[in-house]
């Protein structure tokens, strides 16, 4: 597993128990979390174009 899907799923694991208890703490983690997740191949792409 690459290191950018770990760290999407930590933030947002992290994420998620922050935001329970304080929301407005929490809820970035989340997005930034699910960010990395879906882009997670993106310079992979843009590498193959330069390529």
């Amino acid at each position: 597993m690459r290191n950018q899907v770990r760290w999407g799923i930590a933030l947002t694991v992290i994420g998620v128990v922050f935001a329970l208890l304080v929301p407005i703490f929490g809820i970035p983690l989340v997005v930034i979390g699910i960010a990395l997740l879906v882009w997670r191949g993106r310079e992979d792409i843009i590498e193959e174009i330069k390529g």
